[in-house]
């Protein structure tokens, strides 16, 4: 059996932690989604349409689960509490948080899963109780919207073409300017390129770092 644990960060950089659950009961499903958004060409008394690029959807996760309270399922006590257990979960991944001013960002671990999100919907279906009246099991549906910060995104979905973006490693002796003019034929593009990097100053950059470089055109 293996753990599934769901992380809670107050900031989108996963740096600030809140807290965290592990569910000892192994999924009863994943399901990922990923999707692109083309927009439609289509010319006045043509057929068909062309279909052109715009941008990629964040992926989506969703995952369903056991919380398990009858005293059957491996790693439960005699204490647990189906009412506790979703309680944490929910004070964790759905619950406004006044630190960070909204619902949680969430780190989903499970085997090789890894996964960043917040949580788009939450359902719980209590179907087991006790004689009092108790609930002793429910299921639990949770979907995930993708999300990383600015720095990951563009970093994980640069393009090739030469008309829109690319990811281009610093090498010794290459400054900022050599590498504009190389990619663009004008070396005072260095400004924009460096405020799309978050730079502070586009001298002595490091060889090794790491830089997009956006669709520019000289004036």
């Amino acid at each position: 059996m293996d753990k599934l644990t769901f992380t809670a960060y107050t900031d989108d950089k996963y740096s600030s932690k809140i807290g965290s659950n592990t569910i000892l009961i192994d999924p009863d499903n994943l399901k990922f989604c990923k999707e692109i958004v083309y927009l439609e060409d289509k010319q006045l008394g043509t057929v068909g349409w062309s279909n052109k690029f715009e941008r990629y959807k964040p992926e989506s996760l969703f995952m369903k689960f056991t919380i398990d309270c009858t005293g059957i399922a491996e790693g439960t006590k005699d204490s647990d509490n189906v009412y506790d257990k979703i309680h944490d979960i929910e004070k964790n991944l759905y619950v406004y948080n006044s630190d960070g001013h909204r619902p949680s960002y969430v780190l989903v671990q499970y085997v090789e899963l890894l996964f960043k999100g917040q949580v788009r919907k939450m359902d719980v279906d209590y179907n087991l109780f006790s004689n009092e009246g108790v609930p002793l099991q429910a299921i639990v549906e949770l979907t995930f919207n993708g999300f990383r910060c600015s720095e990951e995104e563009r970093k994980k979905f640069f393009k090739q073409s030469p008309d829109m973006s690319r990811l281009i490693t610093v090498k010794d002796g290459e400054t900022l300017p050599f590498l504009c003019h190389k990619l663009y034929g004008d070396s005072l593009l260095v400004y924009q390129v460096a405020r799309f990097n978050d730079l502070n100053s586009f001298r002595n950059i490091p060889a090794g770092t790491e830089l997009l470089f956006p669709p520019l055109k000289k004036d």
